[in-house]
């Protein structure tokens, strides 16, 4: 701790109270980062009614999401500086989640309730050293909620919108001593719309529905201000329907549950702390497509991990990260054996902070029970500079990355692809911010390299040979023009060098968000946001062969407000205020303006 507080020393002007933990592991006030890192915070939660964990990462600087504008039912992707899904890791309370069973074992965002979240930390730039594969592009860790401080309180909510949409949520929590709990409870049901386009507006497409639950509960002891413990477990369900492909209506079903559960522990030794966590997931994916080759397909996976790591200051200006992750993944289809591979990752930071200059190196070795070693590394370098009335920090970083073949591309149905090897990345970022009491300016320019990237030719998966460059600038402002008015804007430029195409990513996106108090407890914040035009790849059920169509740019506004008294608090939004007409995903809808109504009472 006194590491973290005597990094803050030289930050007169700048607001102190935001830290963030992805790009270290442990706790650095946000000015002495050396990674672009992003924070959605409870606050910004709080103001999102009708949103879900994807609306809000799609308003994040760098960041596109792909489905969350059709029903609560459809497959959500998400892109960080134009890389796929896979190049990107989920992390729940510091822990890599993955789907063991999907073609990219990426994290299904759906599985979450927003409710249940606490804040969002979204780390642009490789960083494997860390977090081992899939951290080649960017981080996303959510953190969820902890106990509160009192012996016992909670809060209770209802919100009813467009599409006969309900979604409640009960949270429990308290400590006693030296005791915590927490239980959260949640119910998500939609009627929803046709996830398809028709295009001959014959009105025979049906709405494609949801409906999902989610339970988290947390228990945590403190022994001694050097020894706690804290147990987790969830159980994750929901069920939807959804439609064939393009332009295609069916009455396809699908049902997906998780399980998982974990300890972790946080002991004090000497000058540092040892940390640790064992974790494990379960995850059954259930589908039925009555007009399909196949009538029933079902997905059966499994994570177990454990990641156990020293937080340690070697001096007052030398810290040491450093620790052994284990993962061991398997999954299992009908008709096919099940598969599964282990990794075995020990890694270890060193970061030096002194008069204001911060600079991070560190190295990772993977070990994969299937293709062997993989080494990855990275070095991070930052200066804050102190002005009388503000603070300039400039930054750079340059990482190497991997993202290791999945169990379907490895064992699937298309035979066993043994040969494969692990894709790689380099990536190079410099950037400057910006920091007063007034206004935070930040500034990005990236450029990453993939190589070895595994593509699907006939009847297996291969190793492609071209090198893929992906270059672009990220810029981010926030301005406090009073204590009652905010407002933050973004830009975003992504550009893919030579002749490859980029993908269902728009080149330009930008936006604005302001937020402003009108009397007393009354809070506004309306949401701007543009995407512009994109090619999109889709299947063509005329010619069967894979086409590319440029859908246009599209312009989104988004009002909510909220009303405090007392213990209440009401709330409502309007999303896609203007009813733009638009396409997010070539061959389905997308949903027009809607409605949503919320009602909690903290006790």
């Amino acid at each position: 701790m006194g590491w973290t507080v005597k990094a803050q020393d030289s930050l007169k002007t700048v607001q102190l109270d935001e830290v963030v933990v992805t790009g270290t592991k442990a706790e650095i006030p946000i000015e002495k980062s050396g990674k672009s890192i992003f924070k959605i915070s409870q606050k910004d939660i709080e103001k999102s009614s009708g949103k879900t964990v994807s609306d809000l990462l799609n308003e994040v600087p760098g960041v596109q999401m792909d489905g969350n504008f059709g029903p609560m039912g459809t497959n959500i992707g998400y892109f960080i500086r134009g890389a796929s899904s896979k190049r990107t890791l989920i992390l729940i309370d510091g822990v890599p989640f993955n789907d063991a069973s999907g073609i990219d074992q990426t994290y299904d965002l759906r599985l979450l309730d927003l409710d249940q979240v606490e804040s969002i930390e979204v780390l642009k730039g490789g960083l494997s050293t860390l977090y081992g594969t899939g951290a080649a592009a960017g981080v996303i860790n959510i953190q969820l909620k902890e106990a509160k401080s009192d012996a016992f309180g909670g809060k209770i909510g209802a919100e009813y919108g467009s599409f006969n949409t309900l979604h409640t949520n009960l949270n429990l929590s308290g400590s006693q001593e030296n005791f915590t709990y927490l239980v959260n409870g949640g119910y998500k049901k939609s009627d929803g719309f046709s996830a398809a386009q028709d295009e001959t507006n014959s009105g025979d497409f049906d709405d494609d529905g949801f409906e999902g639950y989610n339970l988290l509960g947390r228990l945590g002891y403190r022994f001694s201000d050097e020894f706690s413990l804290e147990l987790m477990g969830a159980f994750d369900d929901f069920s939807y329907d959804y439609d064939a492909s393009e332009f295609t209506d069916a009455n396809n079903t699908s049902d997906y549950n998780q399980l998982r559960f974990g300890l972790s522990t946080d002991i004090g030794v000497g000058a540092g702390r040892i940390k640790g966590n064992v974790f494990y997931s379960k995850l059954n994916r259930f589908f039925n497509t009555p007009q399909g080759f196949s009538p029933t397909t079902e997905y059966d996976a499994e994570n177990i991990q454990g990641d156990f790591f020293v937080d340690h200051n070697l001096s007052d200006n030398l810290k040491l990260i450093g620790g052994l992750n284990y993962q061991n993944l398997s999954y299992s289809q009908p008709a096919l054996e099940e598969s599964g591979f282990n990794m075995i990752d020990p890694y270890i930071s060193f970061i030096y902070d002194k008069n204001d200059f911060n600079i991070q190196i560190g190295g990772r070795l993977n070990n994969h029970s299937e293709y062997g070693n993989n080494f990855v590394y990275n070095l991070n370098p930052s200066y804050l500079i102190g002005f009388d009335n503000f603070n300039v920090k400039v930054f750079g970083s340059y990482a190497t990355a991997f993202i290791a073949p999945s169990l379907f591309q490895l064992f699937g149905p298309f035979g066993a692809n043994l040969e494969l090897q692990p894709e790689e990345s380099q990536s190079v970022e410099v950037g400057s911010s910006l920091l007063s009491q007034v206004m935070n300016l930040d500034f990005v320019y990236y450029h990453r390299a993939d190589e070895n990237l595994i593509i699907f030719l006939t009847d297996s998966y291969e190793n492609a040979g071209e090198k893929i460059e992906t270059s672009g600038i990220e810029l981010n402002t926030k301005i406090y023009i009073s204590e009652d008015i905010t407002l933050s804007s973004h830009y975003t430029y992504t550009n893919v060098l030579g002749d490859d195409p980029l993908y269902r990513i728009p080149a330009h996106k930008y936006g604005a968000s302001l937020g402003f108090q009108l009397i007393d407890q009354l809070n506004v914040t309306t949401t701007y946001l543009h995407t512009g035009k994109r090619d999109q790849p889709f299947f063509n059920n005329q010619t069967f062969m894979t086409e590319v169509v440029e859908t246009g740019a599209f312009d989104l506004v988004d009002l909510s407000a909220s009303y405090d008294i007392n213990h209440l608090r009401f709330k409502g939004s309007i999303i896609n205020l203007f009813d733009e007409d638009y396409v997010a995903v070539y061959g389905f809808n997308a949903v027009g303006r809607n409605y949503h109504l919320g009602v909690s009472y903290s006790f």
